[in-house]
C-alpha cells in the first residue's frame, strides 16, 4: 500500500491507512450514504479514534472536485454535510488507486432512497425552520466561497438525527463527482437540463437555489415533482409551460409556500429569487414574485412528430434531431411558423442573424443550424450535432470518460464556427459576465490545429480541466492529479511492470505535463517526433520524466533511474569508445542508485564528454591509418625486394656520380683561378 505521497501504506484485513492522518474500512461498506459513482465506506481520524467519518471512494475516471475540498471544508453550518479531507489511497477492491473524500458522518438516514419513493410530509413551520433556513445559511457560505453545490435533490439530503420529527436536514456531499451529473432534470433550471449531465458545469448559486425551490415543492407535495414522468418530459412541459407550472402539476400550495416556491423556480434568472430575497422571506417579509410569462405561439410547429409552442422547444427538439432539423429551415417553414405564429420581432431578427455566414471561414448548413439553435434559445446549451454543453460545462464533457468518437472533431467545430462568440452576443445583457468564455475556448484552438505530442484534443481536456488526472493507458492503475503523484506512479510502475516502460511519454502524459508544468518543454516534445535518431528520443523520454522530477521537488526514484538507464541505452551508444561505454554503464549504474534522473542525463548527454570521445576517436582513428600505410609500406619492401634493390642502387650510383661530377669541376676550376 502506498499514501498519497507514494509513500508505503498500510493494509490490516480490510483497513487502508494513509500513513498519519485516516484509516479507511473496506469491510464496512456504508450504502446508505452512497453518492453514486462513489461508494461510502467507514472511516476513522487516526489523531481522533471518536470522531464519526466516512470514505466516499470515487470513480477515478469521473474526477472528483477535490480542488474545492479545501475551501468547502472551512464551511461549517448544520445545513450541510462537512468535508473533512480527500486523500488517494491504494483501494482493494478496485486493485488500483482511487481518490477518496473523508466527510463527517451524518447522525440520521437519507431523507428518501430514490427519487420516486415518497416523501414524509410535515408541517409549514417545521419545514421552514428544520430545512430551509439551515440549507439557505449554508448556500450563503457556499456562495461566500464562490462555490456551488450542484447536487441538491431529496436524494442527497439527510437528517441530522435518528428522530426525524424534529431534526435538521442537511445538503448531502458535492464534490464526489462532476456538477451536476446525478441531477433529475425536474431539479435542474431549463438550461443545465437540456445539456448532458457531463456538461452542466459548476453554474452559480442561482442554480443551486433552483434546485433548492423544487426540493421544497418535493416536501410541500410530499413527492419529487414529475415522479412518473421521464426527464424529456418534464423538459418539455417546463419549455411549455414554465418551470413552476410544469413542476407544480394540480397540487396547492399555501400562499405563503406558493411565494417562495415560485420565486424560486422563476425561468428568468434576473427575476428568480436570490439568497437576499430568501433571508427577507425568513424574516418574515412577504415579497410578490411576477407572475411568469412563457411567450407562446398561436399554431403549434409541427416537426419530428412533436408539435412545439415555444421557440425554446424547438432549438430542443431541432439539437435531438439534427439531421432533419435544416429542411424547415431551408424550406421557410421555421420563418413562416415565427412570422405568423409566434410573432416576435426580436426571435425573427435573431434568426435571421444567424443565417448570415459568419466573417472568416468556410459556411456550411451544420454551422448555419448551430446559430440558428442558438438564435432560438441564447441562454440553452451550445450544440452542434452530438455535441452539446453548457459554456462552463464544455470542460467536463470532453474530459468525461467514454466520450463519442466524434466529440473531438464537433467540439473543434464550434470554435471554428465561433459560436461561443455569437451565443455571448445573442443573449445580449445576459452574456456580459461570460464573455470571459470567449477568450478562454479561442485559446484552445492552436491546440486543435496541432497534432503533434503536447497538443491536440488531449491537451485541451487538461487546459480546461486543472483538476482532471492523466487519462494515460499506462497510468490506468494509477491516479495522477500532480507532478509529485505523476513521479510516484512512475516509480511503482518501474517496479512491477518495468517492461512497459520502454517509451514512457505517450500523448496523453505529454500534454499533461505541458499543460501542468511551469517552464517549457517545447524541445523536449519535438524531439519526441525524431523517430530516425533512437539517441535523440531516448534522451527526450527521459529528459521529460526529469523535468516532472523537477517539478516533485525532493523526491527520488531510484527503480524509474535504473529502467532511464536501459531507455539510454542508444545514447550510451553514441561513445565510440567501448572503454568509455563500459566506464559510463558502470558510472549510471551507481548514481542511479541516487534516484535523480538529472544526474543520468548529465553523464549520458554531457556535450563536454561526448566532445572529448569524439575528439580521442579522431586520434585513435588517425594513428590507427599511420599505422597502416607503416605495415603496408614493410610489406611492400619485402614483396619487392631485388626491384627495389636495382632502384636503391640506381640512385645512390647516381648521387655518388654527381658528388665525383662536382668534385671535379670544383678542380678544374681552382687550378683554372689559380694558374
Amino acid at each position: 500500500m502506498a499514501d498519497e505521497n507514494g509513500q508505503p501504506g498500510e493494509q490490516n484485513g480490510g483497513t487502508v491507512s494513509t500513513q498519519g492522518w485516516y484509516d479507511v474500512f473496506s469491510d464496512q461498506p456504508l450504502k446508505e450514504f452512497d453518492s453514486p459513482p462513489a461508494l461510502a465506506y467507514a472511516a476513522s481520524d487516526v489523531n481522533n479514534a471518536g470522531r464519526e467519518l466516512l470514505a466516499l471512494v470515487c470513480d477515478p475516471k469521473q474526477s472528483p472536485r477535490h480542488e474545492q475540498v479545501s475551501t468547502m471544508n472551512r464551511i461549517d453550518q448544520p445545513g450541510l454535510v462537512r468535508v473533512v479531507d480527500w486523500k488517494v489511497i491504494d483501494w482493494p477492491l478496485e486493485d488500483r488507486r482511487c481518490p477518496v473524500l473523508i466527510y463527517e458522518r451524518p447522525r440520521g438516514k437519507r431523507v428518501i432512497d430514490s427519487i420516486d419513493s415518497p416523501i414524509q410530509i410535515t408541517s409549514e413551520e417545521i419545514i421552514t425552520q428544520n430545512f430551509i433556513k439551515p440549507v439557505t445559511a449554508a448556500l450563503r457560505d457556499i456562495d461566500h466561497k464562490n462555490l456551488t453545490h450542484r447536487a441538491i435533490r431529496p436524494t442527497n439530503l439527510f437528517y441530522d438525527s435518528v428522530s426525524t420529527g424534529q431534526a435538521t436536514i442537511m445538503l448531502g456531499e458535492c464534490l464526489a463527482a462532476p456538477p451536476a451529473i446525478n441531477q433529475p432534470a425536474a431539479y435542474e433550471t431549463v438550461e443545465t437540463a437540456m445539456a448532458p449531465a457531463s456538461g452542466r458545469g459548476l453554474g452559480s448559486i442561482s442554480d443551486d437555489l433552483y434546485s433548492f425551490g423544487v426540493c421544497i415543492l418535493a416536501f410541500l407535495i410530499g413527492q419529487s415533482p414529475g415522479t412518473g414522468m421521464s426527464d424529456d418530459e418534464i423538459l418539455s412541459a417546463k419549455l411549455e409551460r414554465g418551470s413552476y407550472n410544469a413542476l407544480i402539476s394540480g397540487h396547492r400550495l399555501s400562499l405563503t409556500m406558493l411565494e417562495i416556491v415560485r420565486g424560486l423556480l422563476m425561468d428568468d434568472v434576473d427575476e428568480r429569487w436570490t439568497l437576499d430575497d430568501l433571508e427577507l422571506w425568513l424574516a418574515g417579509r412577504r415579497l410578490s414574485p411576477k407572475q411568469q410569462e412563457i411567450p407562446r405561439a398561436t399554431q403549434a410547429f409541427s416537426f419530428g412528430g412533436n408539435n412545439i409552442l415555444t421557440r425554446r422547444n424547438v432549438a430542443r427538439v431541432f439539437g435531438e434531431k439534427w439531421d432533419s432539423a435544416i429542411e424547415p429551415v431551408r424550406g421557410g417553414s421555421l420563418d413562416e411558423w415565427l412570422r405568423r405564429s409566434l410573432g416576435n420581432e426580436e426571435a425573427i431578427e435573431a434568426v435571421n442573424t444567424a443565417k448570415e455566414p459568419a466573417a472568416g471561414g468556410i459556411e456550411t448548413d451544420d454551422r448555419m443550424l448551430a446559430r440558428i439553435i442558438i438564435a432560438l434559445d441564447p441562454l440553452g446549451p451550445i450544440r452542434f450535432k452530438n455535441f452539446s454543453a453548457t459554456l462552463d460545462g464544455i470542460g467536463y464533457l470532453i474530459a468525461a470518460p467514454g466520450g463519442d468518437k466524434d466529440l473531438s472533431k464537433n467540439f473543434s467545430e464550434v470554435l471554428k464556427a465561433d459560436l461561443i462568440s455569437f451565443a455571448c452576443r445573442m443573449m445580449g445583457k445576459a452574456g456580459e459576465d461570460i464573455t470571459r468564455f470567449i477568450s478562454l475556448y479561442d485559446q484552445m484552438i492552436p491546440f486543435l490545429a496541432h497534432s503533434e505530442l503536447g497538443q491536440g484534443f488531449e491537451r485541451v481536456i487538461y487546459e480546461l480541466n486543472p483538476n482532471v488526472p492523466c487519462q494515460s493507458p499506462l497510468l490506468e492503475s494509477e491516479y495522477v492529479y500532480d507532478m509529485v503523484e505523476m513521479l510516484d506512479a512512475f516509480e511503482r510502475i518501474a517496479i512491477a511492470n518495468p517492461e512497459t516502460l520502454t517509451e514512457p511519454v505517450d500523448r496523453h502524459i505529454a500534454a499533461f505535463v505541458v499543460a501542468r508544468m511551469k517552464g517549457s518543454i517545447m524541445t523536449e516534445l519535438r524531439e519526441l517526433q525524431n523517430r530516425s535518431d533512437p539517441a535523440v528520443l531516448a534522451i527526450a523520454n527521459v529528459r521529460i520524466l526529469g523535468h516532472v522530477q523537477e517539478e516533485a521537488g525532493s523526491s527520488v526514484a531510484p527503480n524509474l533511474c535504473k529502467i532511464a538507464v536501459k531507455i539510454l541505452d542508444p545514447a550510451i551508444e553514441r561513445f565510440r569508445s567501448r572503454r568509455q561505454r563500459d566506464l559510463v554503464r558502470k558510472r549510471l549504474s551507481e548514481i542511479s542508485k541516487d534516484g535523480r534522473l538529472a544526474d543520468i542525463l548529465r553523464l549520458v548527454d554531457n556535450s563536454k564528454y561526448l566532445e572529448s570521445d569524439r575528439s580521442d576517436n579522431d586520434k585513435a582513428i588517425k594513428e590507427f591509418a599511420s599505422s597502416i600505410q607503416a605495415m603496408q609500406r614493410m610489406e611492400f619492401e619485402k614483396t619487392h625486394r631485388p626491384e627495389l634493390a636495382k632502384v636503391i642502387g640506381a640512385e645512390i650510383s647516381a648521387f655518388f656520380s654527381l658528388i665525383l661530377s662536382m668534385i671535379i669541376l670544383i678542380s678544374m676550376g681552382v687550378y683554372w683561378i689559380l694558374g
